[in-house]
């Protein structure tokens, strides 16, 4: 992110840490309210506020003009924090919809550049392991995003420090490559 904000003085960067935010959860109501409209059916208030909680979420992600999303690789897939806010922001005849005849999802957020930073210890990108990638490739792609770059970091644990400290200076270059040319597509 340094680099980006070297190479883009002055860019307008929002941080989101899952871990450290209070994300709405997504419970009955808010599941109630999302398919009223489907089922022609009344909302509660409660239910208007649970699903008011959940647009508000879309909003804040869809402002921005450029995503760079960082992760670890969790149980071969991807932390619980980030399936949840994914799960919120998710949401159909919002963020995606579905089109009956030829049965595919299609995306109703615009596209915009989507900078991937993945790290594994040791799954290789591609692997019959990895859900990761592909279930972020394909989460952004059902809701439009389609211009992915990816950056995979996949031998981020070493047995020492100084191991560690070798492999991080060996992707040193691929690191700021990624964040240059992220900077410099346009939104």
């Amino acid at each position: 992110m340094n680099e980006v904000l070297d190479l883009v003085p002055g860019a307008d960067v929002t941080t989101i840490d899952l871990f450290s935010e209070n994300l709405p959860e997504f419970g009955k109501d808010a599941a109630e309210a999302k398919f009223a409209p489907i089922f022609g059916q009344e909302t509660t208030s409660e239910q208007d506020t649970a699903w008011q909680q959940v647009l508000k979420e879309i909003e804040r992600f869809d402002s921005g003009k450029k995503i760079l999303l960082s992760t670890p690789m969790w149980n071969y897939s991807i932390p619980y924090k980030l399936k949840h806010y994914l799960d919120l922001i998710m949401q159909p005849r919002v963020t995606f919809s579905y089109n009956r005849e030829t049965m595919q999802h299609y995306g109703l957020l615009r596209n915009r550049p989507l900078q991937l930073i993945l790290t594994r210890s040791s799954v290789l990108p591609g692997d019959f392991m990895d859900f990761q990638l592909p279930y972020l490739k394909f989460a952004f792609d059902c809701m439009g995003i389609r211009d992915v770059s990816v950056l995979s970091a996949w031998h981020t644990t070493q047995t020492t420090s100084e191991e560690r400290q070798a492999y991080l200076s060996s992707i040193e270059p691929d690191v700021l490559a990624a964040a240059r040319a992220f900077a410099m597509k346009s939104a």
